[in-house]
């Protein structure tokens, strides 16, 4: 029996949350509603992207009393499923901080282009509503470019064309599923494909990064010094 061994995998992770998902959507609309929407990889007709939520304050307001909603709750499970997921990485910070968050409504035709997020070590998604029929648009991540380069330069994707491994493949796709968080490293190309219901999609993305004390970043320094 030949082994095989991954040495330079991407890691996805995903898990289903306890989390009122009707109530979600109750808080995703009305902030939709009273919140103008923002353009950045979201596109099409019927689409909605809210301002950032300092998922942090969020939290905060939570643990102290100030303000119990769905949304805080779903924002802790996040960020705890978040950090179990980072610590696989060996890191030298053992604490995360939401960057941002924010909720995406697509519609009929809507989409996002493929995109990253710089600066951070985790994004993800949490779907919040998925059409019950259709195409709803599943997240599609992206092959490095050198590696499909090489693939398609040598001829070996076409040869491989029905063989839908990860190893071989230019992109990797995962279908919405309500209820469903998705997490992956912040530098993997993604995208999201067209919504081609009638009902809409929606899901709250996020990304976090390390949350340093003094002590760590100066041991970063001299970890790295020369």
């Amino acid at each position: 029996m030949m082994n095989l061994d991954y040495i330079f995998p991407t890691p996805i992770w995903w898990v289903d949350l306890k989390i009122d998902v009707q109530k979600m959507q109750d808080i995703c609309y009305e902030i939709a509603n009273t919140m103008e929407g923002k353009a950045r990889s979201n596109r099409g007709l019927l689409n909605y992207q809210s301002p950032d939520f300092m998922g942090e304050q969020v939290i905060e307001d939570l643990d102290n009393g100030t303000h119990v909603d769905e949304f805080g709750l779903l924002l802790k499970d996040i960020k705890s499923n978040a950090l179990e997921c980072y610590k696989t990485f060996g890191p030298m910070s053992t604490e995360l901080s939401f960057a941002n968050a924010w909720i995406n409504i697509n519609g009929n035709g809507g989409y996002n282009e493929v995109h990253t997020h710089p600066g951070c070590v985790i994004s993800g998604v949490y779907y919040v509503k998925v059409p019950t029929t259709g195409e709803p648009g599943q997240i599609c991540f992206h092959r490095d470019g050198t590696d499909g380069y090489v693939l398609h330069s040598l001829g070996v994707a076409e040869d491989m064309s029905t063989a839908e491994v990860p190893h071989t493949s230019s992109t990797w796709s995962y279908p919405p599923v309500e209820g469903r968080l998705i997490l992956f490293p912040a530098w993997l190309s993604h995208g999201v494909r067209e919504n081609e219901t009638d009902e809409d999609r929606i899901s709250i993305s996020f990304n976090l990064v390390p949350k340093r004390s003094k002590q760590d970043l100066l041991n970063i320094v001299r970890n790295n010094a020369t």
